[in-house]
């Protein structure tokens, strides 16, 4: 678990070039509707000049230094100092390269998975400054927030909302279910006809801001003309929820399937028979819709999931969470563990990647997943599987694991789910798939080959996490899906 970090408050401070570098942040007078009492994560991000605002960080394939302490009840407009005892990545301020930096704090919002952006995150300018580790205290302010506005007006776009009362009760704060709904092009709500919908989820971490780009997508198929496109919101803060009912995150798929789709169905002219109602979704989303059909195998009509994050968890990206002695830092051999790799080369270390989020706090993509399938302790905070300073597997927390392993459910579940799934599995992934993804599809086309299923699981030679998401594909797995859904609704009573 994260230790929280000392906060320390100062007075008047002298910069001096050769003491070491410390970072004092400090709300301003004048800012506006900042909270006058802070508790959660603070952080400084750095980045180049040049680039994006740095607070837009980190990203996973180049991340740039940032910083980060746990305070409670801090009162903003009093100095918070960051020193070398302040959680670091790639390491503590002493090792900071001295260069021209952007830099930027940031105190994290309520509600979002991003440390750095999102409503209710308080941040300040960045600016240029040459930091190194001996650079003295560098002053920083808060005065800006992000605000929590509405979302954009989109052509062809309904944002729908709904409080989910099974969520608010489970959680104990409120929950709303969001999403994008994409009429077809020549949609009536006043003709008799109803539509097919197809559930879109986006990849980590399955914001609904990606709502414009699934419309650019799928609006290219016949899906624009011939269906309901609804994206589907996954995101929360401690990740993607990926419709799993979890310890950590709630009954988030139930609440979706006896509260939120009803609620669409009842709104919109969308059919309510399970060929009507289909699922696809990529990466995170991919392991979503493929979770969510074979949960709910006699509600949904068929899945087209690519690229899902692994759906057998003894590849767990380059990981056999099962194995006695497991560490993801490094394999069997002692050789570092990779997560990311472009063109044959690794981009992208075990140890690096946890280092990373260890300092980003709950909202990464591998906590993201102790969230989801992990129990949580008397705190309600998820178990971790891995340990974040020796990458050491808690066989405990992985044998907890097992009830969402996508195999192992196959397994366990075949004679009742089987025939309720005939012709509605359909996965796509590449075989050289940029975070390790194609060793888990090998194992579950296995087993589902041995258990007799009709599942299509299809791995492109030469292909990454995304490139075969091409348009050709889009409109080939489109067809699919009308045509599936056709079929369904000749033999519904």
């Amino acid at each position: 678990m994260i230790t929280p970090l000392l906060l320390s408050l100062v007075g008047a401070t002298t910069t001096i070039d050769s003491a070491p570098t410390r970072f004092i942040v400090q709300a301003t007078e004048e800012a506006v509707g900042l909270p006058g009492q802070y508790t959660g994560r603070v952080y400084v991000f750095l980045g180049a000049p040049e680039g994006r605002a740095p607070r837009q960080g980190p990203d996973w394939f180049r991340p740039q230094p940032f910083f980060a302490v746990d305070v409670e009840n801090w009162d903003t407009k009093a100095e918070l100092v960051l020193d070398e005892r302040a959680l670091g990545y790639p390491g503590p301020l002493s090792t900071l390269p001295d260069r021209d930096w952007a830099v930027q704090a940031v105190l994290r919002g309520p509600g979002t998975s991003r440390a750095g952006s999102g409503p209710g995150t308080a941040y300040g300018t960045a600016t240029t400054r040459r930091i190194g580790p001996h650079s003295g205290d560098i002053r920083l302010t808060i005065d800006q927030i992000e605000p929590d506005s509405a979302p954009p007006e989109v052509d062809g776009i309904e944002w729908v909302r709904l409080d989910s009362p099974l969520l608010s009760r489970t959680l104990g704060r409120p929950v709303v279910h969001r999403a994008a709904v994409m009429p077809p092009a020549n949609y009536d709500p006043e003709a008799e006809r109803v539509w097919p919908t197809v559930y879109v989820i986006g990849g980590f971490p399955g914001s609904l801001n990606d709502a414009p780009m699934t419309k650019w997508m799928w609006g290219q198929t016949a899906l624009g003309n011939q269906a309901f496109i609804v994206h589907l919101d996954a995101e929360c803060f401690n990740g993607h929820h990926v419709f799993a009912d979890s310890p950590g995150n709630g009954p988030r798929g139930t609440a979706l399937v006896t509260e939120f789709i009803p609620h669409l169905e009842s709104r919109y002219r969308m059919r309510t028979d399970p060929p009507g109602r289909l699922l696809t979704g990529h990466s995170s989303g991919g392991w979503s819709s493929l979770w969510l059909q074979i949960n709910w195998p006699d509600f949904f009509g068929g899945t087209w999931s690519t690229a899902p994050d692994p759906v057998d968890f003894r590849a767990f990206q380059t990981v056999d969470i099962y194995s006695d002695g497991a560490s993801a830092f490094v394999d069997e051999q002692g050789e570092r563990r990779p997560v990311g790799r472009a063109r044959g080369r690794v981009l992208i270390w075990y140890d690096d990647f946890v280092g990373m989020e260890h300092v980003l706090g709950d909202g990464g993509q591998i906590r993201s997943f102790d969230w989801t399938f992990s129990p949580v302790d008397e705190h309600g905070r998820a178990l971790r599987l891995i340990d974040s300073q020796t990458g050491v597997i808690d066989p405990k927390v992985a044998e907890a694991w097992k009830q969402y392993d996508i195999n192992l459910v196959m397994q366990d579940r075949w004679e009742r789910i089987g025939p309720d799934l005939a012709n509605k599995i359909h996965i796509i992934g590449g075989r050289e798939d940029t975070y390790y993804l194609e060793g888990a599809l090998d194992l579950l086309r296995q087993t589902l080959t041995e258990l007799g299923s009709d599942a299509e699981i299809t791995v492109i030679p030469g292909a990454d996490h995304s490139n075969f998401m091409n348009l050709r594909r889009r409109r080939q797995i489109a067809d699919e899906m009308l045509e599936q859904s056709s079929a369904g609704a000749s033999t519904q009573p």
